[in-house]
């Protein structure tokens, strides 16, 4: 769901209008001081990314005109990630990162020989989603002469055993396809499966042909369904010809078949031929990318995000297919992150607790890569129907699903702010979640030294009722100990916790502060008691003697 393409909405004269405003801007007053130019970029044995040596927790936005860099400094983040020049177009990487760098931001980019070295590059990014299945056939389906090719309903769609697909045929009238088998087989029976909806033509007779010479004429009713035929002689072929001899005609001049079925003497579906899903990108082709990018500057860390897939949840790699592609894929990448968004992209908060369990699968994949996961910001997303039956994304919802990444192992957060309804904005952050988002930031900015300190969660434990689910984890900074809990139950049930400390008992010293609540917790024989509410967060901080 990270689309890269939202850049071609906006011409090229926008984009250097923006930039000459921005450098004109760019003076002694700019932000650029608050994050210091980079001279390295090193990943620690705590995960977290360090630069010129010490820790920093990116807190990124994804894919930005420079137009937008105001919203995304006034929420709280300090990166930018994604970019990718038009085809074609003036704009080029060098530039966009100098932007970047004049906002006062950070920006991990896709690689550019141009950008080798640039104070404000935090580090290279792969393409998108390489994991991203995609289904491809081994079905040999030939369009006849003048039939207009629709790339996103292959004709193969017609034999991959799938009613609900089809293959669209433009124009419907006369419209010729072959379906060519690997070896000859005897076809006795056909079926058709017809799709009919408003508007389109629907095929009413349809003839299979033997070279020149019909041997089957075959009337359809316009209704969904199988519609099946037995042929006047059973017919031994290795290529099948079709033609649509008459249609009823609608609106528009093209129709669609859904599926086209040949039995043998058996029954069994000749033409059938289901098939297969495979990455966007294969493993091996990102690892010479990767290798690429570390021959020509091993200076920077190189990112990389994958859909939700890995996780068993979507079922759409098997078992064995997750257990092969993602290994391979983290070997080809030095940060791996992922998107899930529950409600944005598949309206359902009930699947909230995904973002905990991912990033907790993905770090124990990751080794001691840093990982960050992409955070939903709103409703509006162009999967889910409707916007007023989506379902809203509040600030509560975000700040949850910040610290169940966190808690899962994050070191790194990430924004993903474009909506498509009810119009397309790279930034379509409601102004209540965009104050939710700043005082979120602001909270990881001003602790970013205790999130990224090493975890001592063996000197944490946390009971809870038997079916409730928090997630917590333990840090010592400076003369404190820290705890960040989150309680990510997707049925919102609120939770009593008791936090049991060890290891650090003779050094500690209570009361424990309840961190931004104006608040304090009784420590006593190391245990301390609190209640979350539905998705609530706290977090703990105990002074060390």
């Amino acid at each position: 769901m990270c689309l890269r393409n939202s850049f071609s909405r906006l011409g090229g004269w926008i984009f250097r209008v923006v930039g000459i405003l921005l450098l004109l801007l760019c003076t002694e007053r700019m932000v650029w001081g608050e994050l210091p130019p980079i001279e390295k970029v090193e990943t620690g044995p705590d995960r977290a990314l360090h630069v010129n040596g010490k820790p920093f927790l990116p807190i990124m936005a994804w894919l930005q005109n420079p137009s937008n860099f105001s919203l995304v400094k006034k929420c709280g983040m300090n990166t930018v990630a994604g970019y990718w020049p038009r085809a074609g177009g003036t704009q080029n990487v060098a530039e966009y990162l100098e932007l970047v760098k004049a906002a006062g931001l950070y920006g991990v980019m896709p690689y550019d020989p141009a950008i080798k070295g640039h104070p404000a590059l935090l580090g290279y990014i792969h393409d998108d989603e390489p994991d991203l299945p995609h289904q491809e056939s081994s079905a040999d389906v030939q369009p006849g002469p003048g039939l207009r090719l629709n790339a996103k309903t292959p004709l193969w769609r017609m034999v991959d055993g799938d009613e609900s697909s089809w293959s669209v045929l433009d124009p419907l009238e006369n419209a010729e396809w072959t379906i060519r088998l690997e070896s000859p087989a005897t076809v006795g029976r056909v079926a058709f499966w017809l799709t009919v909806s408003p508007g389109l033509s629907v095929a009413t007779e349809i003839a299979l042909l033997d070279g020149d010479r019909e041997v089957g004429r075959f009337k359809l009713e316009a209704k969904r369904g199988k519609q099946e035929f037995t042929l006047p002689q059973p017919l031994t072929a290795r290529e099948f010809r079709f033609r649509v001899v008459r249609v009823q005609t609608g609106q528009n001049e093209w129709g669609s078949i859904s599926e086209v079925a040949g039995y043998d003497a058996t029954g069994r579906n000749v033409f059938l031929s289901p098939p297969r899903l495979v990455p966007r990108q294969w493993p091996e082709r990102t690892k010479e990318v990767y290798q690429k990018i570390k021959s020509a500057d091993p200076s920077r860390p190189v990112f990389m995000t994958f859909t939700g897939y890995f996780h068993p949840h979507f079922s759409k790699w098997s078992e064995q297919e997750r257990r092969s592609l993602y290994p391979a894929y983290i070997e080809a990448t030095d940060v791996v992150g992922f998107d899930i968004y529950p409600i944005y992209g598949w309206n359902k908060p009930e699947w909230i607790h995904l973002v905990y369990e991912a990033t907790a699968q993905l770090t124990g994949m990751a080794g001691e890569r840093p990982v960050y996961a992409w955070i939903e910001t709103s409703k509006g997303g162009q999967y889910t129907g409707p916007l007023e039956n989506q379902k809203e994304v509040t600030g509560r919802h975000i700040r949850a699903e910040v610290w169940m990444a966190l808690c899962g192992g994050a070191t790194a957060i990430g924004y993903f702010t474009h909506v498509w309804k009810p119009a397309y904005s790279q930034f379509g952050v409601p102004e209540e979640n965009q104050q939710a988002l700043k005082e979120i930031n602001d909270q990881l900015t001003r602790l970013a030294p205790a999130i990224l300190a090493t975890r001592e969660t063996e000197k944490l434990r946390v009971e809870v009722p038997k079916k409730a689910r928090l997630a917590a984890f333990l840090t010592t900074h400076e003369g404190f100990a820290y705890i960040f809990a989150v309680n990510y139950d997707p049925e919102e049930n609120p939770v009593t916790a008791k936090f049991i400390l060890s290891g650090l008992a003779d050094s500690m010293s209570g009361p424990v502060e309840v961190v931004d609540e104006d608040r304090s917790l009784p420590l006593s024989d190391r245990q301390f008691v609190d209640n979350f509410g539905p998705l609530g967060v706290h977090i703990y901080r105990i002074r060390l003697k």
